[in-house]
């Protein structure tokens, strides 16, 4: 096994998923040097990053992205614009996540950044795909979201064969935890949409029937899989394309089950969930293999009880905030 790339600096470092990987970087090696890259300036740093180095840069800026690479062995790319953006406004998620990528590939060339590891997004395999899903399914996305990764991705694997950057794509279902903190602007996502109304409202309300199905990865999962690969030598990445999911399927609706007991269990009172008629897919379970993954050493732990209890508390901390 490789050890640690000495020089790590994370895209949307304060963002969900960034931020939670930051942290848990931070508390689990001494061995790295750790840089977060932001949009936010000096303000917007919560107080969890402050003792880190955090850098002001914006993909679309090729000037900044050289200064926030300087001496950097290792990109972690996780900055991107969500999927509900992406809806709203394709042009920007084309410039952001496709044109965004590629400006960041060119200047970790420039910089002589060794690897670079980016986070993709299961949506590039579309609706329908065979299942089980594996890396070697056909991709179909049909979402500006997911078609903005897919390009992404291409920018990757030429950067890969024509340039020698070490590179590996990860392929994430849906992430699910507490954020870093409460301000990270990501309460539309399922998980924290409904832990939010069990402590705001006091009950829980589906848009749908909640029949649909979607693998679910703890956060904690997601920052250990990319503290895994960081400890691998690049050779172990293989071709450099995984899945990176929880194998967890579950309905919406037992998702709001659980976080409902959850919640009994907390605060001692049991909370209604109100079902909504509007279909949200079908009710099959999602097989997301894992097995390409698994080869590599990596095995899960995520613990769903911890991620809602903490986000619970995030909840009413937030709740707490003036407003």
């Amino acid at each position: 096994m490789a050890r640690e790339s000495n020089s790590i600096l994370i895209t949307g470092g304060l963002g969900y998923v960034g931020g939670r990987l930051a942290t848990h970087l931070a508390s689990a090696t001494t061995e790295i040097s750790l840089r977060l890259m932001t949009r936010r300036g000096p303000e917007g740093i919560p107080p969890w990053a402050k003792a880190l180095d955090v850098v002001q840069a914006d993909l679309l800026n090729p000037r900044t992205l050289e200064a926030a690479l300087e001496n950097v062995d290792t990109v972690v790319h996780l900055a991107a614009i969500d999927e509900n953006q992406s809806q709203q406004n394709p042009e920007l998620a084309l410039e952001v996540n496709g044109t965004g990528t590629h400006r960041l590939l060119q200047a970790c060339c420039t910089q002589r950044v060794r690897r670079f590891i980016y986070l993709s997004t299961f949506h590039v395999y579309g609706p329908g795909v065979p299942q089980p899903i594996t890396e070697a399914s056909p991709t179909r996305p049909v979402h500006p979201y997911a078609i903005t990764h897919r390009l992404a991705e291409d920018f990757v694997n030429w950067y890969r064969h024509s340039y020698g950057l070490e590179t590996l794509i990860l392929r994430l279902s849906n992430g699910y935890g507490y954020p870093a903190d409460p301000n990270v602007q990501r309460w539309s996502l399922v998980f924290n949409d409904l832990c939010k109304q069990a402590v705001e409202k006091g009950e829980i309300r589906l848009r749908s029937s909640g029949a649909q199905h979607r693998d679910f990865i703890s956060l904690t999962d997601v920052g250990r899989a990319i503290h895994h690969f960081l400890c691998l030598s690049s050779q172990e990445w293989r071709d450099g394309l995984f899945n990176l999911g929880g194998e967890c399927s579950m309905s919406i609706l037992q998702v709001a089950q659980w976080i409902a007991a959850e919640f009994s269990q907390r605060y001692g009172r049991e909370i209604p969930i109100a079902i909504g008629e509007e279909e949200g897919g079908g009710p099959s379970p999602v097989v997301y293999s894992l097995n390409k993954l698994k080869q590599t050493g990596f095995d899960l732990v995520g613990n769903m009880s911890e991620e809602v209890l903490g986000t619970f508390a995030l909840c009413e901390e937030l709740a707490r905030q003036p407003t």
